[in-house]
């Protein structure tokens, strides 16, 4: 009875063992295919890249890639759940699994790669600039020194804003909260993403008052963000981006979001539809 019971208890410790096992070499792109859904972080106050328009309804450059990839990995672009990030926590939700994919304006360097993969790079922004009264006597990044900038959370530049041009950061969480705090006069001038500054020039009411004070030091390549330790998922992923940049979804993105047409995306375009994408 004794020999018969060990024998039951060893059984069901090994089928417990094997089906954990199963579990561990169960991958993420087995697992988005089963769910039958992606999840990608993204923007939704980052004009061009993700914003919500006036009906509510999310719209931008990324958000037409995600798309893009959505429907490559999972075979339709509708089975996808759009997660809005920020900068300082889009990270975070990835590699707590709560997300699948960071597709919000991710910017590449060393530091993150140590806890990320980075995907196929799909942009290169101006990756800063300084917006300021067109009355701004700043001509120079060495005049921001003791300046209070607006800036967001997170942003690769703002050690390099404080650290090597000795200015004040004022660092907010969401793009609205950092237009709104330079306005209420908490900064003298906001330091952020070209492409963003730009567009909120457009703005007839900010183009009367403002302007570029100061172009960029720095063009970032950006790209997307996958866990690490997920090879087949990053390969999936990349082979959505080249394909995207092949049938021209990008190119056409720019025109559409009024981005201007830049000689970094037509390349790309051209190149991966050349090597057949």
């Amino acid at each position: 009875m004794l020999a018969k019971s060990c024998f039951k208890l060893s059984l069901a410790t090994i089928l417990s063992c094997l089906t954990l096992s199963a579990v561990a070499q169960a991958d993420q792109l087995d697992e988005v295919k089963a769910r039958g859904k992606l999840i990608v972080g993204i923007k939704n106050d980052y004009v061009p890249f993700g914003f919500l328009t006036k009906g509510d309804e999310l719209k931008g450059f990324e958000i037409d890639l995600a798309k893009y990839v959505a429907g490559k990995i999972v075979g339709s672009e509708t089975e996808i759940e759009l997660v809005p990030v920020v900068a300082s926590n889009r990270i975070e939700l990835l590699n707590a699994g709560r997300i699948d994919l960071i597709l919000a304006t991710l910017g590449v360097n060393a530091e993150r790669a140590k806890v990320i993969d980075f995907t196929e790079e799909y942009y290169n922004m101006a990756g800063i600039v300084l917006l300021a009264p067109k009355d701004t006597t700043i001509t120079k990044w060495e005049d921001v020194r003791g300046q209070k900038l607006c800036g967001m959370q997170g942003n690769l530049y703002n050690r390099t804003l404080t650290g090597t041009y000795g200015a004040e950061t004022v660092l907010l969480t969401g793009t609205a909260d950092m237009f709104k705090a330079f306005q209420n006069g908490r900064c003298s001038a906001v330091a952020f993403d070209g492409p963003i500054l730009q567009q909120k020039l457009s703005d007839p009411e900010w183009g009367e008052k403002y302007k570029i004070a100061l172009d960029t030091f720095n063009y970032i390549p950006i790209a997307g963000g996958v866990r690490k330790g997920e090879p087949r998922f990053l390969e999936e992923v990349n082979k959505a981006i080249l394909s995207a940049e092949a049938s021209g979804l990008l190119v056409n993105a720019e025109k559409a979001y009024n981005m201007g047409t830049s000689e970094y995306v037509t390349k790309r375009a051209a190149d991966a539809k050349a090597a057949g994408h």
